[in-house]
């Protein structure tokens, strides 16, 4: 069993819209709406996937309601912890014209500390079950920036995989707990090591340096240009596949979606990297936040190349 954890879901609302003027009315030709948050879409991808998945998170006032109804009639199986305040919708406009889109995010709750210590015991009571557990997003307000450092050591004792997906200073402090995966952006990679990310040599740099603090799989998504990979055994490049991009919101979950669901079938790494950068490449396609085909996914593999080229 998979776990999935989104500390600040949200209801992802996506407006499309012939060219988007700014200080002018514009008018939505089709709209969509889901139950969301990165955790969320990770869980998707690995249902449609085959995986089983638990997929955990706060939810309250009339948008937690609405999540939580949109996630049971897509069948996914959730545990929410019910809190006082509301939770976000995050928007995103595409612009048909110029193939662009404009991302609205709303902050989010504010989690007080009695509902933060239920979230606790839910991931203890959880952890009897998982093998792997994803820890994606932001961390809402309330909650310490340590908390997925926190996540990490109890899981660890357990013996479970942990893969965080975050930035800022959750991500510094998380990286220091040890997890068993992660997957920084390169903004995310120049805030870590304090410069800018400039070339290739610097991610290679970068990742070897974390993975030898202990962590399994440093992952770096690079888009249209595939992914870099660092574990014990090396330094790995993917190319990505030629595809026609409709949305890009969601790759990044999606990627870590399909990089979990080999993993926890006991795939060899490589495999797993190109499963990674093949949904990654799949949701691309999609107006859809992380609704995924696993027939389009195999299909993308066969033009997916994987190279080693780095010896640790």
């Amino acid at each position: 069993m998979i776990t999935t954890l989104t500390l600040n879901a949200a209801i992802d609302q996506v407006y499309e819209v012939g060219s988007l003027m700014v200080g002018q009315t514009n008018r939505v030709s089709q709209k969509s709406q889901q139950g969301g948050g990165k955790g969320v879409n990770v869980a998707r991808v690995i249902v449609a996937l085959g995986g089983d998945v638990i997929i955990g998170g706060f939810v309250g006032g009339l948008n937690g309601s609405r999540i939580t109804e949109l996630l049971r009639e897509e069948n996914l199986q959730t545990e929410f912890i019910q809190i006082q305040e509301e939770n976000r919708i995050c928007l995103t406009v595409i612009n048909q014209q110029k193939k662009e889109m404009t991302e609205l995010l709303e902050t989010g709750p504010t989690i007080y500390e009695y509902e933060w210590n239920k979230m606790l015991n839910w991931i203890e009571a959880q952890a009897e079950y998982a093998s792997y557990f994803v820890l994606s997003g932001s961390l809402p307000k309330g909650i310490p920036k340590t908390a997925y450092a926190e996540i990490i050591h109890r899981l660890k004792q357990k013996g479970i995989r942990v893969a965080l997906d975050t930035s800022g200073d959750a991500l510094k402090h998380g990286i220091k707990a040890i997890p068993s995966i992660i997957k920084p952006n390169e903004d995310e990679m120049t805030q870590l090591i304090g410069k800018p990310v400039l070339a290739q040599k610097d991610l290679v740099q970068a990742g070897v340096k974390l993975q030898e603090l202990g962590i399994e799989h440093v992952c770096f998504s690079l888009g249209e240009q595939g992914a870099l990979f660092v574990n014990s055994l090396g330094v790995y490049k993917v190319n990505a596949p030629r595809i026609n991009v409709v949305n890009t919101v969601g790759s990044g979950d999606a990627f870590l979606g399909g990089l979990i669901y080999k993993l926890s079938q006991g795939a060899d790494p490589t495999e797993a990297y190109k499963w990674a950068v093949a949904c990654g490449s799949a949701n691309a396609e999609n107006k859809e936040i992380a609704k995924v085909q696993k027939a389009t996914v195999e299909s993308l593999l066969a033009e997916i190349q994987i190279t080693k080229i780095k010896e640790k």
